[in-house]
């Protein structure tokens, strides 16, 4: 995914893997607008904000949790994995997003 224009700190990448976050229901409904966070090559065990992926997955690295960000899908250069990582996966990167907010 495309997540570029950035500003300061934010992740950027012309070719970024992201984890969506939203469910598939709200982005059919919202046409295009997803929930994303950005995916790193680092890993970082100590950096609880940084969600190792599990290595049976194409994608290497870490799920940046702290970093959620909503997504045109029309607007912006993307590409599916067809990979779907595991709900209670995507839960814990949800529940240390929401520690952050809540």
């Amino acid at each position: 995914m495309n997540l570029n224009p950035t500003s300061g700190r934010e992740q950027a990448g012309n070719a970024r893997p992201c984890l969506v976050l939203s469910h598939t229901k709200y982005n059919f409904k919202r046409q295009g607008i997803v929930v994303v966070t950005p995916i790193t090559s680092t890993v970082k065990p100590e950096v609880k904000m940084m969600v190792e992926i599990p290595s049976s997955f194409k994608v290497k690295g870490s799920v940046i949790a702290e970093q959620i960000r909503t997504i045109d899908l029309n607007t912006r250069w993307w590409r599916t994995t067809e990979e779907i990582l595991p709900s209670e996966f995507v839960d814990h990167v949800v529940k240390i997003f929401t520690a952050i907010v809540g």
